[in-house]
């Protein structure tokens, strides 16, 4: 796909090294937990998740981690990369259902998106965010009265995992409030892995964005195929339900780096 060029509006400071890049850019049309290749030329072109998307801009949160995030943080007000997509699918609800977003770190961006479209449905809302400290929690504010905090070293909210946060909540409701519940979770893997267990024991639907290394975003390059089902996530995802991601032999366990090497996650 030929890039289509988008330029630099805005820029937002959100946590220690994450920043919101709002770019403008008509008719992406993207949704909730899809996400976008950015070009840089002579940089790379990488995968980032849509945090906001009006129809006559769209935004991003980055974390600041290797040399093309560092390139994006150098960009200025005025400056131009290229775009590709939207691509994957989604998260997916019903009107009127309750919507328990569950986020860990910067990957609580494309939950905000998610909570603002499916409040649109008259959705009931809340968002559980989770991070190692207060510095590293994503739109904490953005929701107020919605928005339930948990830190690893208790510097802000609960002192615990957030998926604790998000088996109290789903232990307080009566079965029919279940019924009507989602669980959206976007995060590093092992808490997605977590959360999906949590809510396979009270019996919630969920849905888990699941990150891989992505080079084409459409399919092609077989970089993010799973194993053993070799389902690519760029197109299969990035948003599965939580029945098919426990269901992966490397859900929770290990990711493929660039060189397809199997990096195994650290235990809880």
């Amino acid at each position: 796909m030929k890039p289509r060029i988008a330029t630099l509006v805005s820029i937002q400071d959100e946590a220690e090294n994450v920043k919101t890049f709002t770019f403008s850019y008509n008719r992406l049309m993207s949704k909730p937990g899809q996400f976008v290749m950015l070009w840089i030329p002579e940089v790379d072109q990488k995968p980032f998740s849509i945090a906001n998307d009006d129809g006559t801009t769209f935004s991003t949160a980055v974390f600041k981690i290797n040399t093309f995030t560092q390139a994006l943080f150098s960009l200025k007000i005025g400056d131009s990369v290229g775009v590709t997509g939207p691509f994957g699918k989604p998260f997916t609800w019903q009107p009127k259902q309750h919507v328990i977003a569950v986020g860990g770190g910067y990957g609580a961006a494309p939950l905000a998106y998610l909570i603002n479209q499916a409040k649109q449905n008259n959705c009931t809302y809340e968002l559980l965010l989770g991070a190692r400290r207060q510095s590293l929690l994503l739109y904490p504010d953005k929701f107020p009265g919605h928005t339930h905090l948990a830190t690893d070293d208790g510097s802000a909210g609960y002192k615990g995992y957030v998926t604790e946060l998000l088996e109290q909540r789903l232990m307080i409701l009566t079965e029919d409030q279940r019924k009507n519940t989602i669980v959206a979770v976007c995060g590093p893997e092992p808490m997605e892995y977590a959360a999906a267990k949590v809510a396979e024991k009270y019996n919630v639907s969920s849905q888990i964005s699941i990150e891989r290394y992505m080079k084409c975003g459409f399919g092609m390059c077989g970089q993010c195929c799973i194993d053993d089902s070799g389902e690519p996530m760029c197109t299969v995802g990035p948003v599965i339900s939580g029945k098919h991601a426990l269901s992966l032999k490397e859900f929770g366990q290990y990711h493929r780096d660039k060189c397809g090497i199997k990096q195994y996650y650290k235990s809880r």
